[in-house]
């Protein structure tokens, strides 16, 4: 419980705006339909938007993610690779599991004929159907975003990680593949798996560590 406070104190730039992200979420979700939320996110947007939005979506994508663990291979950081790699194929058999598991509809099933009056597509997006929750999209960015400000020396980056996973999300609902609530807990999904990891790494290194014993540490400062 100590080494996770300490975790979380140490990267509050990060964990901060996730907090917050999930006291806020979960108002949302209690205080509206999840009918509403989408419609009221998804149905502000613009030509432009569709553009920038179609190419930020990759922020989480799992190339994203494999492109971030070559580079620490080919930097020979290969314990930070290994820790990478658990956080993502954890969160990616959390998310697998659920998805089949609920086999939830996806918005453009879900508003059924609805669908192409009331919901916002971008054309040269591929619009899916079905396994909607979570989404994989949102835990991949956020166990990736989580994992970086972790790792990084300088911890007031985790802002502007934790800013680029929400917007990560924001996306998978602009582009009509996700519902709130799958992006909500698709983010708790990736952050907890990366912080699950990192901090078994970190216990691991902490109790392996040799105590010095205080009698050997007098003697071997002692004048012969």
């Amino acid at each position: 419980m100590k080494t996770l406070f300490t975790l979380f104190r140490k990267n509050a730039y990060f964990f901060l705006p996730f907090f917050l992200w999930l006291v806020l979420g979960g108002i949302t979700l209690i205080s509206f339909s999840q009918r509403e939320i989408f419609l009221g996110i998804n149905g502000v947007h613009s030509e432009w938007a569709d553009l920038l939005i179609s190419i930020l979506t990759y922020l989480g994508d799992g190339i994203m993610f494999s492109l971030l663990l070559l580079l620490m291979l080919l930097m020979q950081r290969f314990r930070l690779f290994f820790m990478g790699l658990v956080s993502f194929l954890v969160a990616v058999l959390i998310v697998q599991v659920a998805k089949h598991y609920f086999n939830a509809p996806r918005p453009v099933s879900y508003f059924g004929d609805e669908a192409c009056v009331l919901v916002h597509t971008v054309k040269w997006v591929t619009v899916h159907g079905s396994n909607s929750f979570p989404s994989g999209h949102s835990a991949g960015a956020f166990c990736m975003f989580c994992f970086l400000s972790l790792i990084s020396p300088e911890k007031r980056w985790g802002f502007g990680f934790a800013v680029l996973a929400f917007i990560a999300g924001y996306t998978r609902i602009y582009l009509a593949q996700h519902f709130f609530a799958d992006v909500y807990v698709g983010s708790i999904v990736g952050t907890l798996s990366a912080v699950a990891v990192f901090a078994i790494f970190k216990f691991r290194n902490t109790t392996s560590a040799p105590e010095l014993c205080p009698e050997a540490v007098l003697n071997a400062n002692a004048p012969a």
